[in-house]
């Protein structure tokens, strides 16, 4: 008997995934691209894992997604957010408006999904300012107002907590919690054993999140991807790309380009000391990245460079210098 012809390309990447578990995937992982939702179907329904952007025609297509699967958005009964940024609830501004799902966040999130503009902090919007990178002449830099045309964000209330490390039962499926922080504190993957199924969220993809200081940093970063590592995935699933047969490949990909960013650093200060906002535009050429995310990035990597004894980081007095000690470039 001929051996069945194996489905190619994004059906093949498909069929990877347990039956009752669908991907509705955005066509694309550059943002201001919308994050790929999971849909878990259950005899009650469905759970949604991330919702997406707060467009109408985002949520419009997730609407058409469900509908593909003879699922209308009121039978939606649980959403799981991975965390509370406008690209995976934005859409709750509309969901919301149709159905009252209960709604799980890891509780560092929660307070972040009520009130959107404490992102302000966890983005640490205010940083570059101090550093006297201001291109656009803000008084008080607003997240909430960039993503306003990009992304919008939305407010939501978490009527479950998800429980750190603990785990998450979705229809017939059981998921491992992962914290993976970097990108956001409370930033959660899901690992399901018996299919393998490894849902990164942000912590890997086929674009590299950008990270903050008080989002957990490059060492929080780092810190998740090792977790990620340890789990014995078969198949990762991202919120912005294509499914992956090859989770290690993906996860040591992601620790590459990480840390390919901070030679980059240390072989700008390879001649001598320069200041932050000096290095910032070297480090980052693009002037969209200017201010938002490539300082905040940039002091990630100064934070662990210090506490590492590489680097030394000097104060305002001293025009906030940044230098290598010697022997470590």
């Amino acid at each position: 008997m001929p051996a069945m012809a194996r489905p190619h390309g994004l059906e093949y990447h498909r069929s990877m995934l347990p039956d009752g578990i669908y991907l509705h995937r955005d066509e694309e992982a550059i943002w201001p691209a919308s994050a790929n939702a999971l849909l878990v179907r259950d005899p009650d329904g469905a759970v949604l894992v991330d919702v997406g952007c707060g467009k109408e025609e985002v949520y419009l297509r997730l609407k058409d997604f469900l509908a593909s699967h003879g699922l209308e958005i009121g039978d939606v009964h649980t959403v799981v957010l991975t965390h509370a940024h406008p690209d995976h609830m934005g859409a709750m501004r509309y969901l919301l408006e149709e159905t009252r799902p209960r709604v799980l966040l890891h509780p560092v999130e929660a307070p972040l999904a009520a009130e959107p503009s404490r992102l302000n902090h966890t983005f640490d919007m205010a940083l570059p300012l101090r550093y006297g990178i201001n291109p656009f002449n803000l008084e008080k830099p607003d997240i909430l107002e960039y993503f306003s045309n990009l992304c919008p964000m939305a407010s939501a209330d978490a009527t479950h907590i998800i429980e750190p490390d603990g785990e998450l039962e979705l229809g017939r499926f059981r998921f491992k919690v992962v914290v993976t922080p970097g990108h956001a504190n409370g930033l959660v993957s899901l690992f399901e054993p018996e299919s393998g199924m490894l849902f990164t969220a942000d912590a890997v993809g086929d674009v590299v999140a950008w990270y903050s200081p008080s989002s957990g940093g490059l060492t929080g970063f780092l810190e998740g991807l090792d977790r990620l590592a340890g789990l014995p995935a078969a198949f990762l699933v991202p919120s912005h790309g294509e499914i992956s047969g090859s989770p290690s490949r993906e996860i040591a990909r992601t620790r590459e380009r990480l840390l390919r960013r901070e030679k980059k650093i240390l072989g700008e200060l390879a001649a001598g000391p320069v200041s932050f906002q000096e290095l910032a535009s070297r480090v980052f050429r693009n002037p969209m990245i200017a201010f938002f995310p490539g300082p905040q990035i940039l002091r990630c990597h100064l934070d662990k460079l210090e506490a590492e004894g590489r680097v030394r980081c000097r104060g305002e007095e001293e025009g906030w210098l940044v230098e290598a000690l010697q022997g470590v470039v």
